[in-house]
């Protein structure tokens, strides 16, 4: 049987460590973190990567379609290419843990949602991320960009993550657009009652890369056949193809 001291003592260090997690959190807040890009200390970019940030962007966000364009793909309109230190930013969003930079990220895709968007009014379907990218990350950061991004548009249209993986795929990022197109293949479905939301709405489809379309076509596909009107994609940063036919 536990001790009345040995139960004190349990509960101290408990808020103990609590309190010291609770310190930390907050001199995260008060502090500047490093910058995402190059690690000097001012964050989360700090201004010369803001700069090359800038830089690197389209002048506008511009239709960006892969070649060959896939059947289903809808026009897609994304902020800048896949490169530099937008890809940097991205990279360490999703893959790092730095979800501070998501009003940096969310700004740009606002941006590409209100093109793609073009002053209709839409629904925006996110990408669904894997359930074991969703356990390693420990939450999902593409789904809670969008959202951020969706906020600060025009009449902040809803977010419908209505989309799941019906299986597990292969990374992607190992494999050449014939391949892409065969592993997503039949990869998506509709959550339940989620045709029902889509039914009749013009939906933006929304992603962070787009590469071969591969992605965002077969999601178009599922979507249009539960009755949704796919109008148009959004992402971040396009790939850009080195050489025609080469692995994208």
């Amino acid at each position: 049987m536990t001790s009345a001291k040995t139960l004190t003592g349990s509960i101290t260090r408990s808020v103990a460590v609590g309190g010291r997690a609770m310190a930390e959190a907050l001199l995260d807040l008060a502090l500047p973190s490093t910058c995402a890009a190059c690690d000097e200390p001012w964050g989360p970019v700090c201004p010369a990567c803001d700069r090359d940030l800038r830089a690197g962007l389209f002048d506008r966000p511009r239709r960006s379609m892969p070649d060959p364009v896939p059947i289903h793909l809808p026009p897609v309109a994304s902020r800048g290419p896949y490169a530099g230190v937008l890809r940097q930013l991205v990279s360490a969003y999703k893959d790092d843990g730095r979800r501070d930079l998501r009003p940096v990220l969310a700004g740009l895709l606002t941006e590409s949602l209100t093109v793609a968007a073009s002053g209709r009014p839409v629904v925006v379907v996110p990408m669904p991320s894997s359930r074991e990218a969703i356990r390693r990350r420990g939450d999902d950061p593409v789904r809670d960009l969008v959202s951020a991004a969706a906020a600060h548009m025009p009449g902040s249209p809803p977010v419908l993550p209505v989309l799941r993986p019906r299986r597990r795929l292969a990374d992607q990022s190992t494999l050449g657009r014939r391949e892409r197109a065969a592993n997503l293949s039949g990869a998506y479905a509709v959550r339940g009652g989620g045709a029902a939301e889509l039914q009749g709405r013009m939906v933006v489809l929304v992603d962070d890369v787009v590469t071969t379309g591969a992605t965002l076509a077969e999601a178009a596909r599922v979507v249009r056949a539960k009755g949704g009107l796919v109008v148009g994609a959004a992402t971040l940063a396009a790939t850009q193809r080195r050489a025609r036919g080469g692995r994208a």
